[in-house]
């Protein structure tokens, strides 16, 4: 007879039995699982022994009182989320949890090991829970289709005599030495100024002999030895290895870009500071995006500290002032007693680096997938790469008092992907298991969808938070064209947050400005449509790597749910509306009606969704030459046409914007409403002029779609110019939240051509009305809080107001008492760091918490 119960002192493993060993083998498997969710009880014994990570035994705060203040703050929203989340209740706030774990051959001495959970983060070349596993990132001119095996393939100038155009090429394609770490190319070895790599026996991770000049996508040969051309590169081959040469003279002819990170100057030998993720928190050092963090501190930004590491000194910060304003971490200090916290709070996974640090590290440019960068003399310069949020959020996610070091105590769990930087540049340059995450090479949107799977299945893997809510508290930020439509469903129960918020239909396809092959790899290759990789809606079969279909990954939700998703505005540089009123700029006259302006390149450093006319390095460049073009834009290989790329209206390319600025170019034209209403519609040449400019002197601005998401909404927001939306069933920013029936107008698709008498049939008392409610909500939509946006809003708003003041001075008026040109009226107090779009995203997701229990 089996005893289920015994005395503390009876009870041994070895007394139960039941028909045998059944209970030994029960025994040994739970064993065996806890090994493998070792992570969730590490995390408790790191606690043991330490007063970190314990819970105070304070109460909570008592709530704040509703005020007119915050009655202001949250003046046109939906519901009670925005007075609910600032008259919380605050909790106790308690220090974070201290790891005491080793990693296995000291993550051999290449990567940085977590004390929380025993497993190490690695640099680029490395792989593996100890970094022991090799992963080499080759130069390359030619992919896989699937699998796993990744081969060294030597450069063939002779490739170039069997495509077209050097487009078809990676980015990575090579005629000199390779950095097998990141796929880089460099000047040939044997030339004076070539890269020289360690030596043989030299420690794992030892920076080359002699770093030596890149030879980047425009600086490839364009003949052979033999002197016939070759489309393999664009320049000549004297000009990179004559005596006057790149790689040979010491003030050579012909320059080539400095395109990787950290890198620049005469020669591109002049060393400056480079972007991570608030900085290492000062306690690491920084490699092109990977944190080498200090020994006792780790995490994907170094924020997180061992019991044996020391706090009490500053760190690099101290003797690095240009780091200092970008490395803060609330979360990491010691609370003094008493000290409370506001919801949520967030925990931010700390995953293997190949979902997101390895993707600053293999990026083609040191001014993309980053809101920001360091020039040459180390100034912070501003990013305008549309899809910035992707890492911008993060680092303000990372320097937030939302953040939280103790998984235990959070309300959510943040998911760090890259996936948009995975989709471009990443997957364009290179051939690496990272570079497609195991989907077709023909379809970049199959490698996000595999990047959040495998995120998906680590989490469930290795530690235990997904499964304990199936993943509703858990948040992804998508930030591609139309990322919201190719979430696996596997994730769909967590909250999503993109731009693109296409609802309704659950059998959904792409609206990809493209018409795609039913064929895959090369014909695929060989269409001559602008988006083809975009096309999610394209299936792609395999019988090993993908035998079930692509499809059956994504198949069965919606684009956007706005019960549980939120769309957010894009991350926009202060710059790009300077002459906005709300930055404090003079109020002009809102002489046109309507706008709708592309933005057609004149010079070779321009805005970031056009691509240069004349192709020249911008990155180095001084704080007062900003506004240079994105890297990743100097080298799409899926553009066929620079030109195409810089028109907005693409009326050879139907499918693009659903046909709907094709339709209103053309009824602009046959209407003549440029001269009858004052309807601008066109490109930089119809429309001339400042485009902050002409959005503040306009009184409606149009937002139609682009090939997905589209950011006018945020433009015309921004400012203080009424938006009117033509878009069916597609969500724009904040729209689930924000009322904006106050300062927004809808017209369906089908009336588009009636825009004029719609927009005519607005009574100007309406529009004064629908431009107060703007103002009253417009931070909103901007990140204004975050650090170098908030200096960047302080110095336009003291430029500005001088403007202003010298401009009524000229016209014989007082600057302080003179009524506005046209509401709304500048704003020349705004504090940057009050409410903007991160709070109003935290205070959405607090109100959130219930429905993920």
């Amino acid at each position: 007879m089996v005893k289920l119960r015994a005395s503390r002192a009876q009870r041994r493993p070895t007394s139960f039995a039941f028909g045998g060993g059944l209970v030994s083998v029960l025994l040994l498997a739970l064993i065996g699982a806890l090994k493998h969710n070792h992570s969730h009880w590490t995390l408790a014994n790191s606690r043991a022994g330490s007063s970190h990570g314990k819970r105070p035994a304070s109460l909570p705060a008592p709530r704040p009182k509703l005020t007119a203040h915050i009655n202001r703050l949250c003046e046109g929203t939906l519901g009670s989320w925005c007075t609910d989340f600032h008259t919380q209740a605050l909790s106790p706030a308690a220090p974070a949890p201290l790891g005491n774990h080793t990693c296995s051959l000291d993550c051999n001495k290449v990567g940085v090991c977590s004390a929380l959970t025993g497993l190490c983060t690695c640099p680029a070349g490395w792989t593996s829970w100890n970094c022991l596993q090799p992963m080499p990132r080759y130069c390359t001119h030619q992919r896989r289709e699937f699998g796993f095996e990744v081969p060294h393939i030597p450069a063939r100038l002779e490739a170039g005599l069997e495509v077209e155009s050097f487009w078809h090429f990676p980015l990575s394609h090579c005629a000199g030495t390779c950095d097998d770490n990141i796929a880089a190319c460099y000047c040939p070895s044997h030339t004076p100024y070539g890269r020289v790599p360690a030596k043989q026996d030299a420690p794992l991770g030892s920076p080359p002999e002699c770093q030596g000049r890149p030879m980047g996508w425009y600086c490839q040969p364009g003949k052979l030895p033999n002197g016939t051309a070759t489309v393999w590169g664009e320049t000549d081959p004297d000009l990179l290895f004559g005596p006057e040469g790149w790689c040979m003279a010491e003030k050579p002819k012909h320059t080539c870009d400095c395109f990787v990170d950290g890198w620049g100057g005469e020669g591109c030998q002049q060393r400056f500071e480079m972007f991570c993720l608030n900085q290492c928190n000062g306690r690491g050092e920084c490699n092109q995006g990977y944190c080498r963090c200090d020994p006792g501190w780790h995490g994907i930004d170094c924020a997180h500290r061992s019991a044996t590491a020391d706090a009490s000194k500053l760190g690099r910060e101290a003797s690095r002032p240009w780091i200092k304003d970008h490395v803060r971490t609330p979360a990491a200090q010691d609370f003094p007693p008493g000290s409370y916290r506001k919801h949520p709070l967030i925990y931010v996974y700390e995953l293997p680096a190949e979902f997101a640090s390895l993707m600053i590290q293999y990026r083609y440019g040191g001014d993309v997938c980053v809101p920001r960068y360091f020039n040459v003399a180390n100034e912070t310069m501003l990013s305008a790469d549309p899809y910035a949020a992707e890492s911008g959020f993060l680092e303000m996610l990372l320097q937030s008092e939302h953040r939280t070091l103790d998984p235990e105590e959070a309300d959510y769990f943040f998911v760090p992907t890259f996936s948009s930087c995975l989709m471009l540049p990443v997957r364009h340059s290179a051939d690496s298991l990272r570079d497609t995450w195991y989907g077709s090479n023909s379809l970049r949107v199959h490698a996000a969808t595999h990047m959040w799977l495998e995120a998906y299945h680590w989490l469930k893997a290795h530690l235990p938070y997904w499964n304990r809510r199936g993943g509703r508290d858990h948040i992804w930020l998508v930030t591609h064209d139309e990322a919201s439509c190719y979430v696996p469903s596997a994730i769909r129960p967590s909250i999503i947050l993109s731009h693109w918020g296409r609802k309704g239909d659950t059998n959904h396809t792409s609206g990809s400005g493209s018409v795609v092959p039913t064929s895959q790899t090369s014909e695929l290759r060989a269409h001559k449509k602008l988006y083809w990789e975009d096309v999610y809606s394209t299936d792609v079969k395999h019988p090993h790597w993908e035998p079930d279909g692509y499809l059956g990954l994504i198949a069965g939700h919606a684009c956007h749910d706005p019960m549980k998703d939120l769309i957010i505005p894009q991350f926009k540089t202060p710059r790009h509306f300077h002459a906005s009123p709300l930055l404090g700029a003079r109020s002009r006259n809102r002489t046109w009606l309507a706008l709708h302006r592309g933005k057609r390149c004149l010079h070779h450093c321009c805005c970031y969704c056009c691509v240069p006319l004349v192709l020249a390095p911008c990155q180095g460049l001084t704080a007062a030459q900003e506004g240079a073009v994105p890297a990743r834009l100097l080298m799409l290989p899926l553009l066929l046409s620079v030109l195409r790329m810089a028109r907005r209206v693409q009326p050879d390319n139907p499918g693009y914007s659903r046909g709907l600025r094709q339709r209103l170019a053309a009824a602009s034209q046959q209407g003549d409403w440029l001269n009858k209403h004052r309807i601008a519609v066109g490109e930089r040449g119809a429309v001339p002029g400042d485009y902050s400019e002409l959005m503040a002197s306009s009184e409606f601005c149009l937002v139609l779609p682009g090939d997905g998401w589209v950011a006018r909404m945020d433009d015309a927001t921004l400012h203080g110019c009424i938006p009117v939306i033509i878009m069916d069933e597609v969500d724009v920013s904040f729209e689930s939240i924000v009322d904006l029936s106050r300062f927004s107008l809808r017209i369906p698709q089908a009336d588009l051509e009636k825009l004029p008498e719609v927009l005519l049939a607005v009574p100007e008392e309406r529009r004064q009305e629908m431009r107060r409610a703007l103002a009253r909500v417009w931070q909103k939509y901007t990140y204004s809080s975050y650090g170098p946006y908030a200096k960047a809003v302080r110095d336009i708003q003291q430029r500005n107001a001088a403007e202003a003041a010298q401009w009524h001075a000229a016209q014989g008026l007082n600057a302080s008492t003179a009524p506005p040109a046209s509401l709304p009226a500048p704003v020349t107090d705004l504090d940057p760091e009050a409410d903007d779009a991160f709070t109003t995203i935290m205070a959405w997701l607090h109100s959130r918490i219930p429905a993920t229990r």
